[in-house]
């Protein structure tokens, strides 16, 4: 029920055409229930004493009736539908906006395919309730309710022992709903793994061929449609056994009527024209019995849907841009990470080492860090910090002696241009992509930009040059090609702050080295961090800052760090050899 109520606070706009359909709807429940009546008055009054003037007015009067009644179906079917695909336009706007909101802890553990399962199937299932089910539901227990009543006032002996089936009737439903619940509980998580399966085959189909797991996927896969397929017949077997026996148990309810019917005729206490009405009565009164199987199984898809979709909505937003945030405007990039310790929200802060402890550095405006470390060490979850991507377990970080969690947090992410280790490109053209975080870019500023990240000369070799669309997740083009793309979408943004993670890891030495002495420009007075683990991404470092598991072990300069006997040395001695042997 608590389920249903706020559902209905999404109905609320549309109450216009909630009160239109209601109206329409009791008005075609009434035509329904005159209707049998004008059939009987046509055979007592006109058929019974061979009056054709009673006949033919009453049968005109019928085909009026039912005219009308087509006539308002129209206008309620549609004022279903409009109050349903509101709903699912307000519910879909709310969850997609609620994602953007959700930071980066609620999608470290989500799943890609039980959000889209949410996005789509689940909020359609509450459509189908909210535009046709629940007026369905009202329309067959008003006209159950009004046909019970029109039959006893015209014959209420008949219509009692006509009833007596009614009662097994509603058991069978009854029991009918206890189980279909639970059933299409299991059905909605069932479709949201199958989803989530789906989409991990079809984003990963490289890897997937790379390393010829096509089999391994195709049983994966068929597990999981197993599943839903066995969970769907279990549903489907509950619907076997109640409808037909729904069905025969209303059978009997016509078989008595016309059996006392013909009885009550015989004996001249029942006339003709009121058997003839009872025909058509009866099954106004078994078909909302029949079709509430149906409803119930509208009611609770939408019933077990929905708090799936709420879910989302009720997600706790961690990471929220303060009421009256601080402007970037101006912002000139001095960073300080002052004690900075961070955790997972799911750490065992007893047990578990932190990701990143006591974090203790400044760094000047124009300054350039390299941050060198082996995996997990913490590198990327430092510069997550940065960007409030995580907030800190404890100690503060701050940019021009303000803390990042006072700065408005568009402002703030604007403010630090990203190229991330894991390059992602939209399904759009080159130009749609560079100037993704400022749409208003001309063409001279993108052109500049992707000419400082080596990459005009390939664009302006393509058939339709910045307007090449290119394939979902940019797979029109090579790795290297898709993070200089990413790198001039960075350079774009002209921020304060820019952050190259591995942003050269998948380009050759030579355009790496062509990127490097075009970046020397474009990090002039931007204090700029690379994180790498090629020393020759970081040869124009001002200072060095070295992480291992989660603290700061060494931090200086190229040469002084040389002359250490630590994590860099190491490295770089490795590199050397490396380079030796070939």
């Amino acid at each position: 029920m608590k389920t249903l109520m706020r559902l209905m606070i999404y109905v609320k706009p549309s109450a216009r055409w909630v009160v239109a359909a209601v109206i329409i709807m009791i008005l075609a429940t009434l035509f329904d229930l005159i209707a049998p009546w004008i059939l009987k008055e046509i055979f007592d009054k006109g058929i019974a004493v061979k009056n054709m003037s009673v006949v033919i007015s009453l049968t005109l009067l019928l085909a009026g009736v039912q005219a009308l009644k087509s006539a308002g179906m129209f206008l309620q079917g549609y004022s279903q539908e409009l109050v349903g695909q509101n709903v699912v336009f307000k519910l879909r706007e709310e969850l997609y906006a609620k994602l953007q909101r959700l930071s980066f802890t609620y999608y470290d553990k989500a799943q890609t395919g039980q959000l889209m399962s949410r996005m789509t199937g689940d909020i359609e299932a509450v459509k189908n309730f909210v535009g046709f089910g629940a007026m369905a539901l009202f329309t067959g227990l008003l006209t159950f309710v009004g046909t019970f009543i029109f039959m006893l006032w015209m014959q209420w002996q008949v219509t009692l022992i006509s009833a007596v089936t009614i009662p097994l009737i509603l058991l069978v439903l009854w029991r009918f709903y206890r189980k279909v619940g639970p059933a299409w509980s299991s059905i909605r998580e069932q479709m949201g793994k199958l989803t989530t399966t789906l989409q991990e085959n079809i984003s990963g189909i490289r890897v997937v061929k790379s390393f010829a797991a096509e089999n391994s996927e195709k049983g994966k896969f068929a597990a999981r449609n197993k599943q839903n397929f066995e969970t769907n017949m279990e549903r489907a077997k509950l619907e076997a056994k109640s409808f037909p026996l729904m069905g025969l148990f209303g059978g009997l309810t016509f078989v008595l009527m016309i059996w006392l019917g013909a009885i009550f005729v015989a004996r001249d206490e029942m006339s003709m024209g009121t058997f003839m009405a009872f025909q058509w009565y009866t099954w106004g009164m078994i078909w909302p019995l029949n079709m509430l199987g149906w409803q119930i199984n509208i009611m609770q898809q939408a019933v077990k849907a929905a708090p799936r979709v709420f879910e989302v909505l009720d997600a706790d937003v961690d990471i929220e841009s303060p009421d009256a945030g601080r402007e970037t405007k101006g912002m000139k990039g001095f960073v300080t990470f002052d004690g900075v310790s961070f955790y997972f929200a799911d750490q065992d802060r007893k047990s578990d080492e932190p990701i990143l402890k006591s974090i203790d550095f400044k760094v000047n405006q124009g300054e350039v860090i390299a941050v060198l470390g082996a995996t997990g060490s913490g590198k990327s979850s430092l510069i997550g910090l940065l960007s409030r991507f995580y907030d800190t377990s404890s100690g503060r970080v701050l940019i021009d002696g303000t803390d990042v969690r006072d700065y408005e947090l568009d402002g703030l992410r604007r403010s630090i241009g990203i190229v991330p280790q894991e390059t992602f490109l939209f399904s759009a053209t080159i130009r749609d992509n560079i100037a993704y975080g400022y749409p208003g870019a001309t063409q001279e500023q993108i052109e500049h930009a992707a000419a400082k990240a080596q990459i005009h000369s390939f664009i302006e070799g393509l058939p339709h040059g910045y307007d090449t669309l290119i394939g979902e997740r940019g797979v029109g083009l090579s790795g290297g090609q898709r993070q200089r793309v990413a790198l001039a979408r960075a350079i774009l943004m002209d921020s304060p702050i820019l952050v190259l993670d591995e942003a050269t890891a998948s380009v050759d030495t030579a355009t790496e080295s062509a990127i490097h002495e075009a970046l020397l420009e474009v990090m002039k007075g931007r204090t700029t961090f690379i994180i790498a683990q090629r020393l020759s991404s970081i040869q124009h470092a001002d200072r060095i800052i070295v992480l291992e598991r989660g603290k700061l072990v060494e931090q200086g300069t190229h040469r002084e760090l040389s002359e250490r006997n630590g994590f860099f040395r190491k490295l770089f001695e490795q590199q050397q050899k490396q380079q030796a042997s070939l």
